[in-house]
């Protein structure tokens, strides 16, 4: 580090004085007068003194800090220090990552094989470059630890795949009836995964819920809170057979106690691991737990509930995350294709059709494509 990074000067050129820094790369630094070159000298070299010590993991621990009390939950503060740690090693010396190294580390991110075998995806890649972005902004910005950021010119690579593969209906159908059977003769995974099918929750909100959040003999489940803001919310369990089950679940347990397995929360694994056996033996395409939050919204989306309904009942702030990660593409396609055929087949109440209607109306068809727009017109019995 100290052949690496160090500075020299100052020189007099111009009537100005230069300062050289190798940190490592080469660059010129100018001042107005000497003893103000001779001021930024030493700070420079204080910052590389102190580069030479400060290691990955000690920024990084304080950085954790800042984040815990800006209110970040404990389960996202672990996976970024697991992700960052990994990625950059905690041993590293700060200083010594470079806009050069930095670019290599990616490159060789983005090569990686996880322990399934498989390359790492272009999501899982991407999230991860964002995120160390993000800490080296503070470093820079708030601590003033290096002069610049080593990641900010690094560029994302890979095209992200949104949406999960989603069970098809009457696959869904089938894994539920196997589930309610499978729940009824006392296996609580089952119970849980089932609990994620009809409800389209979150992992942490299944393994996360207490007895007391179960209201009104079942009928009522309360989502204190979660992963963002909006994910506090009261869910009405409509399902007669999941109802008794999450009952039954309460059976000898006090208020405070959790609903599935005991002391700690189990982790997300547990769900994971239990859905693709569960999928294996029902004899339907093995599924991960978060597609079912997809499968959730494309149900509720093709029997006509409303994008805001939707959201809300995936603890979303916006339609958009819905609709850009969980909702199927042609639900959407053929939601709006409803909607103006349903504009189309009405009789006008009014003699004349107001022009917010019209503009709103010609929106929505100017949305399909020339297939769909010709299946409006025939369901309204107009010709293509």
């Amino acid at each position: 580090m100290a052949k690496a990074c160090r500075v020299t000067g100052p020189y007099a050129e111009g009537g100005k004085y230069r300062l050289v820094v190798f940190m490592p790369e080469r660059r010129s630094l100018w001042c107005q007068t000497q003893q103000e070159a001779e001021r930024l000298k030493a700070q420079i070299e204080r910052t590389i003194a102190d580069q030479s010590v400060r290691t990955v993991g000690d920024t990084l621990a304080e950085y954790l800090g800042q984040l815990r009390r800006n209110g970040l939950k404990e389960a996202s503060l672990s996976c970024i220090e697991l992700r960052l740690l990994r990625f950059l090693s905690p041993e590293r010396s700060l200083g010594t990552i470079t806009a050069s190294v930095a670019a290599e580390l990616y490159s060789d991110e983005t090569q990686r094989v996880t322990k399934y075998g498989k390359p790492v995806s272009a999501c899982t890649h991407r999230m991860l470059l964002r995120q160390t972005k993000a800490f080296f902004r503070w470093v820079v910005e708030e601590r003033k630890y290096l002069p610049e950021n080593p990641f900010e010119k690094v560029k994302p690579v890979g095209r992200i795949n949104t949406g999960k593969t989603q069970l098809s209906i009457d696959e869904a159908r089938k894994l539920n009836a196997w589930l309610i059977t499978r729940a009824e003769s006392g296996d609580e995974g089952a119970t849980a995964v089932l609990m994620q099918l009809v409800l389209g929750l979150r992992s942490s909100e299944v393994l996360g819920r207490k007895v007391r959040d179960l209201d009104d003999s079942g009928r009522a489940l309360a989502i204190p809170g979660g992963k963002t803001k909006n994910a506090r919310r009261w869910l009405t369990i409509e399902s007669e057979p999941l109802r008794a089950l999450l009952q039954r679940q309460t059976a000898g347990k006090r208020p405070e106690d959790l609903l599935f397995g005991s002391g700690k929360p189990l982790t997300n694994d547990y769900l994971w691991d239990r859905l693709q056996r569960y999928c294996g033996l029902a004899g339907v395409p093995k599924v991960c737990p978060h597609s079912l939050r997809g499968l959730h919204s494309t149900i509720a989306m093709e029997r006509g509930a409303t994008s805001g309904v939707v959201a809300a009942a995936l603890g979303h702030g916006s339609f958009a995350v819905t609709a850009r990660h969980y909702v199927h593409p042609d639900t959407l396609a053929n939601a709006k294709a409803r909607k103006v055929s349903a504009a189309l087949s009405e009789s006008p109440t009014a003699p004349n059709a107001l022009p917010g209607d019209l503009a709103q109306l010609g929106a929505a068809l100017a949305a399909l494509s020339p297939d769909q727009l010709a299946a409006v017109l025939r369901a309204v019995g107009k010709p293509a």
